[in-house]
């Protein structure tokens, strides 16, 4: 009783507040400094909006009459969506009663939610607001989706961030030819490398490997050798036998590797300052890269940077370090080597770590394993035989939100920005990026100080945020809150709010060791040459991954084979793609 009376106390607040905040205005377009105006100030400097058609917008938004919205929903076998997400006190139920907006959502499963949304818009048919979204380029020329661009002067909080955080070189990268965007992005004050390595400190302590110090300025063939010496180790303490591999790795094989590599292949790729793989959904289907000292765009493929970081890989394999099985197996099979002790080293990222940790106590035992999350090593810069010290994400923009032509279609002016103004509220607000992440004061969490803390009836593997007791709820599984459709933008304070001590180490030293590496150029092609790359690309992209992915196996040999390989990718129009890019670069300086 004292939850709901606590809950109700709390949506009720959140309507007040809704009905009597002051707003920020829209904004009538770019200034000469990269940022966007507003239309009105008061003396106090604080920007507003008069009420527009019922409803209220701005910090907060609020529906006078209930409506509901169509919507994808990308749903995670990891934490599938259940009916308690529509509770009063789940994700749902909150955003609810928070807006008086219901989302009418068309559950997708993950590992086709691409493919589905792909025909959907294809179709005409695609719900109205389309989170998720990686890649926006292949729907903008079908017209079936919403040139964002045009409306975001009904999107103050958008607005705010983006001229608070200076965020025009980077909204620039996804701007298309005709000078708009159609995604809108997840904006992050600073990049944070989410993607690195979990070890067994213990083991590699024991073989004689101290990672606290030797991370800083490690370079990939470097930490080969360490891993070598480790095996070493292991062998000869029983841990394994001669056939083993100390090393089987997730989010590469066939449950999330897209059948690319995934994670291992595109972390490694970029510490070589080249894009493969994963990378490629966030720069251009040919995987070119940027030579900024040539000042020239470049192919990923056929450079010396590819086949000095492919020999690592073969490294990996060969020496029995890297199970090849890691390029075609499940997650849970990489994660119970790991759990059991049979490896000594996983990928992880914030989300993962929890559970990593939790499922190595339930096998392990308490105290009988240590853990250590390190900074990825560094690729080598071929042409100077210098270390590069760029970590692996260098953008502040995440995933986003598509708008379908559907809802310009089917809702009038004034209901379309009413769509709008709401999509702003809730991926953009400190309101609902605070809520859809931890969920609502008093009812999931407490702040103090600043500091956010769960109550003690939950936990959240989402937040990384372990269980301490057999009553407690995940508030990710149960409730909904800390999902992925959502939780992907705001200022570095929000984003690490639920990190633990080892994660917060760990982003201290991420910062220390490694830099940012400039944005690429954006290039915005027409509407006629963005099909010809992309169909180029795409024919050029698989080719190159077909082969990485036998190198990688050990299956075809990168120096053996480099003359074949190449001869490959340049049959596939490698060169003109080139071409294309780099002119369009020199006409835009």
């Amino acid at each position: 009783m004292k939850k709901m009376l606590s809950l109700a106390l709390v949506l009720a607040m959140v309507v007040s507040a809704t009905a009597f905040a002051e707003v920020p205005a829209s904004f009538e377009g770019a200034s000469d400094e990269g940022g966007f105006e507003y239309e009105h100030a008061d003396e106090d400097g604080v920007y507003y909006c008069a009420d527009a058609g019922g409803y209220y917008y701005g910090k907060y938004f609020y529906s006078q009459d209930p409506v509901t919205y169509t919507s994808f929903f990308n749903d995670n076998d990891a934490y599938p969506y259940t009916d308690g997400w529509e509770a009063e006190d789940g994700l749902f139920g909150a955003l609810t009663a928070a807006t008086n907006v219901t989302m009418d959502k068309t559950m997708v499963n993950n590992a086709s939610y691409s493919d589905k949304v792909q025909l959907a818009v294809a179709s005409g048919q695609a719900p109205y607001i389309i989170p998720k979204t990686y890649n926006e380029t292949p729907y903008v020329n079908g017209g079936g989706v919403v040139a964002v661009s045009d409306f975001i002067e009904y999107m103050p909080n958008f607005v705010n961030f983006y001229n608070d955080y200076s965020m025009k070189a980077d909204v620039d990268t996804i701007v298309q030819e005709d000078g708009k965007f159609y995604r809108l992005p997840g904006m992050k004050e600073t990049a944070l490398q989410d993607y690195t390595f979990l070890i067994r400190d213990d083991i590699f302590q024991a073989a004689g490997y101290n990672m606290a110090e030797l991370e800083k300025d490690q370079t990939w063939p470097e930490f080969v050798e360490v891993l070598k010496g480790v095996r070493e180790y292991m062998l000869a303490e029983g841990m394994i036998g001669e056939d083993d591999y100390i090393w089987s790795d997730r989010w590469c094989g066939a449950t999330s590797g897209y059948g690319s590599g995934g994670n291992l292949i595109n972390l490694i790729s970029k510490s070589y300052g080249i894009n493969t793989t994963w990378s490629n959904a966030a720069t251009n289907s040919a995987d070119l890269y940027f030579d900024w000292d040539a000042d020239e765009f470049k192919l990923s493929a056929t450079s010396d940077q590819y086949k000095a970081y492919m020999n690592v890989v073969q490294d990996l394999v060969s020496s029995k370090i890297l199970d090849p099985e890691t390029w075609t197996q499940d997650d849970d099979k990489a994660d119970g080597q790991f759990y059991t002790g049979k490896t000594a080293l996983l990928s992880t990222n914030r989300s993962q770590f929890t559970a990593q940790i939790a499922a190595l106590t339930s096998q392990l035992g308490e105290g009988n394993f240590e853990t250590y999350i390190m900074v990825c090593p560094q690729g080598i810069d071929e042409a100077t035989g210098e270390p590069i010290s760029y970590q692996a994400e260098n953008s502040r923009l995440e995933c986003g939100v598509m708008i379908s032509s559907t809802a310009q279609k089917e809702l009038s002016e004034e209901e379309f920005i009413k769509l709008m103004r709401y999509v702003d509220w809730l991926f953009y607000s400190d309101v609902a990026l605070t809520m859809t992440k931890w969920g609502i004061e008093g009812v999931h969490y407490t702040v103090e100080d600043g500091v956010f803390s769960l109550v003690p009836e939950y936990y959240c593997g989402g937040l990384t945020i372990a269980q301490t007791s057999d009553d407690q709820q995940d508030l990710r599984i149960n409730k909904g809150f800390a999902c992925g459709n959502y939780m992907y933008s705001g200022t570095t304070a929000l984003l690490t709010s639920n990190f633990s001590e080892k994660l917060r180490d760990y982003y201290d030293r991420m910062a220390e060791y490694r830099t940012l590496r400039p944005l690429d150029p954006p290039i915005a092609l027409s509407e006629d040459d963005s099909e010809m790359a992309t169909m180029w690309g795409t024919n050029l992209f698989t080719t190159q991954n077909t082969w990485t992915l036998r190198f990688a196996e050990g299956l075809a040999d990168v120096n053996a084979d480099w003359d074949t390989f190449v001869a490959e990718i340049e049959a596939q129009n490698a060169q003109n793609v080139l071409d294309m890019y780099n002119d369009y670069y020199q006409s835009g300086k």
